[in-house]
C-alpha cells in the first residue's frame, strides 16, 4: 500500500468528495435490472461466491444493429476517472466505461461477480480473496490482470494522488496484493460487512495506461476527460463539453453482447428543453425534477416512474458546545421538529413526490423500516417543551433564557430554488414558536467550504445520498467528526456501538435489526431534523426496452448493456 496514515491533503480530498454526496440539487440518471443475484451468503466469513457454471451472472441480450440510447440531463459530470469520481452523475456515467471487482444487483442490492468471477472470505472476516474472470480485455485490447487491481487501489490509497476514496480506504483496508495474475487479496483492518458493496465496487483503471504518470499529476491527466480505457460495456468516443458525451459499445465486453451500438449523454439547459426533447423523441430517458413530472406524464409514448430513493433532505444542527449551546438540550430539538408540517412541505415543494422522513433509513434500502418514534406537527407541545427547557417569550416575542435570545442562522445554498423555498418555510414555522431565525443564502461552493472545512454554522439545510449499504456511520459516528459528515458533532456511545456491531455482523436480518435500533436512538436524540426522502422520478420512452427500474439502477447504471433501443420506428 502506498500512503501511510491519513494526511491533511488526503483527508481534505475525501471531505470534499463527501460533500459531493451532500446534494446541491437532484442528479439525473437511470438503469435496468438483473434476474440473477449473488448468493445470499457471499459476505459470510468462510463462504465463497462463484459464477454459475453455465455462464455469466450478467444476463445477455440480443444485439440491435445501429441502435442508440440517449439520456438527457441538466448537469454534466466532472470526470469519468474512477480514481476521482465523487458526484453521483460522474460515478454513474463512469460505470459505463469502468467495471469493479463486484457490482450491486439493482433489485436485491446483493453483491454479485463482475471483474471478479468469485471470492472467498476468511473466517475472521478480515481477508477477501478475489478470483478474476479469465479473458477480460481492456478497450485497447490489452489483457486485464491482478496488476490493474493492485495499481488502482494503491493509487486511491496514495495521499499524493488526492483521491476522494483515500480516507475511507486507508481507514478500512490494510493491504491489497496480487497473489498471482488472476488472484487479488484484500486485508482489512477490521471486519466490515459493507466492504463488498461499497469498496469492492470501485472502478478499476489500467496500469499500462497510467503507470507512467506521476501520482500528483493523475488528477490533471486527460484520462477520464478526453480519453478513457476501461473494461465496461461502453468505451468513451467523444466528450463535447457542455453538449454531449458519446459512448460506443465494446465488442469484447465480457458480460456478453451489448444491445445498443451507442450511448449518448445529452446535456440540456432546462427542464423545459428536457420535456421538449422527450416529446420530439430525441431523448430516450431522463431523471426528472418533481416540478416537471406532471407534464412529462402527458407526453405520448413516455412513461414516468416514481421510485423510493436513498436521498434525504434534513437540517443539521450545531451540537459542538465550543461553537453553540442553543441546541444541546434535546427538548429544543424536539420542539423544532414538532413545529413542522412536513406533509404539507412534501406536497408544496416536491409536488407530493417525496416521503416524510420518519427515520433516517432511506426507503430504497433493504434495511428500511419507519422509526417507532414519529413526529407530527403539534405547536402546543412544541411551546411546552421550550417552556420546560427555560426558553420563555421575551417582550419582543422572541424566547430568551438567562438573557440570551433563542436566535440562530439557517444556512443553505440559495442558488437552488427548492432549497431556498424550504428554508423560508422552516423559518416561518420556527418563528411561530417565538424563535428568531435569520436566513443565510450562499452559493453551494460556499456552503461546502463552511460545512466541511470550517464547521461554521448554527443550522444548515442539506441533502445527502446514503450508500446502498445501510451503514450510517458517515453521519452519526463520533469517528466522523472530521473525516466524515457528522458536521454537528453528534456523539452517542449507544449509536457508536450499534453502528460497529452492524458492520461486524454478516446476517442481513441481524444487521437490519441493529440499524433499526440505531435509527430509533437517533430519532429520539434528533441531532438533525429529517425532513423528506425525495423520490427518484424517471421518464422513459416506450421505444426503450428495459427491465425493472430501481433506485440502485439509477445510481450505478447496472445492466445497461441489456437495454434495447427499438430501431426503425
Amino acid at each position: 500500500m502506498v500512503g501511510d496514515g491519513t494526511t491533511r491533503v488526503g483527508r481534505l480530498a475525501t471531505l470534499l468528495a463527501l460533500l459531493l454526496a451532500l446534494t446541491a440539487c437532484s442528479p439525473f440518471g437511470r438503469g435496468a435490472s438483473s434476474p440473477t443475484t449473488a448468493p445470499a451468503n457471499v459476505a459470510t466469513p468462510g463462504a465463497e461466491a462463484r459464477l454459475d457454471p453455465v455462464g455469466s451472472p450478467i444476463p445477455t441480450a440480443p444485439v440491435v444493429t445501429g441502435g442508440r440510447i440517449v439520456e438527457g440531463g441538466l448537469t454534466e459530470p466532472r470526470t469519468l476517472n474512477p480514481l476521482f469520481v465523487a458526484d453521483p452523475l460522474s460515478e454513474a456515467l463512469s460505470s459505463l466505461v469502468f467495471s469493479g471487482l463486484v457490482s450491486v444487483d439493482p433489485v436485491s442490492a446483493e453483491p454479485r461477480p463482475d471483474l471478479a468471477a468469485s471470492w472467498d472470505v476468511s473466517e475472521d472476516g478480515l481477508t477477501y480473496t478475489f478470483h478474476l474472470r479469465e479473458g477480460v480485455v481492456w478497450h485497447d485490447g490489452q489483457p486485464f490482470s491482478a496488476r490493474d487491481v493492485v495499481f488502482t487501489y494503491d493509487a486511491m490509497m496514495n495521499d499524493r494522488v488526492r483521491s476522494p476514496r483515500y480516507s475511507r480506504l486507508v481507514e478500512r483496508v490494510r493491504q491489497v496484493q496480487a497473489l498471482d495474475s488472476a488472484t487479488v487479496e484484500f486485508d482489512l483492518i477490521r471486519a466490515d460487512a459493507s466492504f463488498l458493496t461499497t469498496l469492492a465496487t470501485l472502478g478499476i483503471v489500467p496500469q499500462h495506461a497510467l503507470a507512467g504518470v506521476l501520482p500528483e499529476e493523475l488528477i490533471t491527466n486527460p484520462f477520464g476527460l478526453s480519453t478513457a480505457v476501461g473494461t465496461g460495456p461502453f468505451s468513451l468516443q467523444q466528450w463535447i463539453r457542455g453538449d454531449r458525451i458519446i459512448f460506443r459499445r465494446h465488442a469484447g465486453y465480457y458480460g456478453g453482447p451489448v444491445a445498443a451500438q451507442e450511448y449518448v449523454y445529452q446535456v440540456v439547459r432546462s427542464s423545459e428543453e428536457l420535456l421538449a426533447s422527450l416529446r420530439e423523441g430525441t431523448i430516450d430517458w431522463a431523471e426528472l425534477d418533481p416540478a416537471a413530472a406532471a407534464e412529462a406524464e402527458q407526453v405520448d409514448g413516455v412513461a414516468v416512474e416514481r421510485l423510493p430513493s436513498f436521498d434525504m433532505t434534513y437540517v443539521a444542527l450545531q451540537l459542538d458546545r465550543a461553537k453553540s449551546t442553543l441546541f444541546t438540550d434535546p427538548r429544543v430539538r424536539r420542539a423544532l421538529m414538532l413545529a413542522l408540517d412536513r406533509e404539507a412541505a412534501v406536497n408544496e415543494f416536491w409536488q407530493g413526490h417525496a416521503d416524510i422522513a420518519d427515520g433516517t433509513l432511506p426507503p430504497a434500502s433493504w434495511a428500511y423500516r419507519a422509526s417507532a418514534t414519529v413526529y407530527r406537527p403539534d405547536l402546543d407541545a412544541a411551546r411546552q417543551l421550550l417552556d420546560e427547557a427555560g426558553w420563555v417569550p421575551g417582550p419582543d416575542g422572541v424566547r430568551v433564557k438567562d438573557g440570551v435570545p433563542l436566535r440562530f442562522t439557517l444556512t443553505t445554498n440559495g442558488d437552488n430554488p427548492r432549497r431556498r423555498q424550504v428554508a423560508e418555510w422552516l423559518i416561518r414555522s420556527w418563528q411561530a414558536l417565538g424563535i428568531a431565525v435569520e436566513p443565510e443564502f450562499e452559493t453551494w461552493s460556499t456552503v461546502r467550504q463552511r460545512v466541511i472545512q470550517e464547521r461554521d454554522f448554527d443550522a444548515v439545510l442539506l441533502g445527502y445520498r446514503w450508500s446502498v449499504d445501510p451503514d450510517q456511520s458517515m453521519l452519526w459516528s463520533s469517528d466522523s467528526f472530521f473525516d466524515g459528515l457528522n458536521v454537528g458533532h453528534y456523539a452517542s456511545a449507544e449509536v457508536d456501538a450499534l453502528l460497529q456491531r452492524a458492520l461486524q455482523a454478516t446476517d442481513r436480518a441481524e444487521r437490519a435489526e441493529l440499524y433499526a435500533q440505531m435509527q430509533e436512538q437517533v430519532m429520539q436524540d434528533l441531532p438533525v431534523i429529517p425532513l423528506a426522502f425525495p423520490h427518484v422520478l424517471v421518464a422513459r420512452s416506450e421505444r426503450l426496452q428495459a427491465g425493472e427500474i430501481t433506485a440502485i439502477l439509477v445510481r450505478n447504471r447496472a445492466d445497461i448493456a441489456q437495454w434495447v433501443p427499438v430501431v426503425g420506428e
